[in-house]
């Protein structure tokens, strides 16, 4: 149930009058369900879509209403006030057919790879566990810190300090010199497997024992111990491959993993039961939208008076999000449970 009001000129047909003022009640009863599903940017972008295919058959998703008052008012306009039926479900459903419903999801971040790669205890030559890492992520779509990029900060004394577990040190020249926001941090040690018995041929395994790190505040995002062989003629050559195996193996886990962590953590999902109206609904996405620090608001699901909002954030808390929902106490409600990444509430 959603109330709405629709305006029209007043003219000398009564009847084209009221059917005008009642078609745009039934607009805006449309507009703002629309308006619960889709942020006010798409609203604005995908204007014209949105009004050939939703706003232009209103009569589809408003099932009945009610007429609640009408008639002339003080600014010379035809006003009509409904309480209208509107198949939210359907609207949602066209909504996302037109690829206007999309998840929030979290850009391919900027990542530097700092790793301390060792062979039976000395410095390996180049860098090739980190060097395979950084290739994998390019071609997953990531943006990569470049090697002869890293000449602006101290790499050998970062990487030390990641190591150390001193990260504050570490981190700022990595954010401001490289722009990074996701630093891969670890150590790779190469040993011979097998000398023997391999018809002239050496065996190396590397262990790659790492972590992915939030720059702007030190979280560690995940961990991970990658094992990786590698087989030729020398051990140089055996190190080589077997550590660039494991930084590939490694990448192909990051992958995914980075995207994912972001992702939880730059979005807190919001439950709320007992919701008695689509115009309650709204008022309290409208509310969350305003808290500072949210960036977008985007409704995962709307049944039997439950909702569902995925609430993506910049610097906002559950907290924050809590506070802006009960601001003035206008809806009173019951805080069920709250977590870093998700605060459910019930309506009484």
């Amino acid at each position: 149930m959603v109330e709405a009001e629709g305006l029209a000129a007043v003219t000398d047909d009564k009847i084209a009058v009221k059917r005008a003022a009642l078609s745009d009640a039934y607009k805006n009863a449309v507009e703002k369900v629309v308006g619960i599903f889709i942020s006010a940017r798409t609203m604005v972008d995908k204007a014209i879509t949105i009004q050939q295919n939703i706003l232009g058959k209103t009569d589809g998703y408003v099932k009945k209403h009610d007429v609640i008052r009408e008639g002339l008012e003080a600014d010379g306009l035809y006003h009509t006030h409904i309480r209208a039926l509107v198949s939210y479900q359907q609207i949602q459903n066209d909504l996302r057919d037109l690829n206007l419903i999309q998840t929030s999801q979290v850009g391919n971040p900027r990542v530097a790879v700092l790793l301390d790669e060792k062979f039976e205890g000395a410095d390996v030559e180049g860098s090739p566990c980190a060097d395979a890492i950084s290739q994998t992520l390019l071609e997953r779509g990531y943006k990569v810190v470049d090697r002869s990029d890293l000449a602006a900060i101290r790499v050998a004394e970062a990487t030390q300090q990641l190591l150390q577990g001193n990260s504050e040190a570490a981190l700022k020249p990595i954010i401001q010199k490289l722009n990074a926001e996701v630093i891969i941090s670890g150590q790779v040690k190469g040993s011979v497997l097998a000398a023997e018995g391999l018809g002239g041929l050496i065996s190396v395994r590397a262990t790659l024992n790492g972590k992915a790190i939030r720059a702007q505040t030190g979280d560690i995002l995940y961990t991970f111990s990658i094992q990786a062989s590698g087989l030729d003629g020398t051990k140089e050559a055996a190190s080589q491959k077997a550590l660039a195996q494991a930084g590939k193996n490694a990448g192909n886990d990051l992958a995914g993993r980075i995207a994912s962590e972001l992702a939880r953590r730059s979005t807190i999902l919001v439950m709320v039961g007992g919701v008695p109206s689509l115009n309650v609904l709204s008022e309290m996405k409208d509310r969350i939208v305003t808290t500072p620090g949210v960036a977008d608001v985007t409704m995962r699901s709307f049944a039997a008076g439950r909702a569902e909002m995925e609430v993506k954030v910049n610097a906002a808390t559950s907290g924050d999000i809590i506070q802006s929902l009960s601001k003035k106490g206008t809806l009173p409600m019951e805080v069920v449970n709250q977590t870093q990444d998700s605060v459910e509430v019930k309506l009484p």
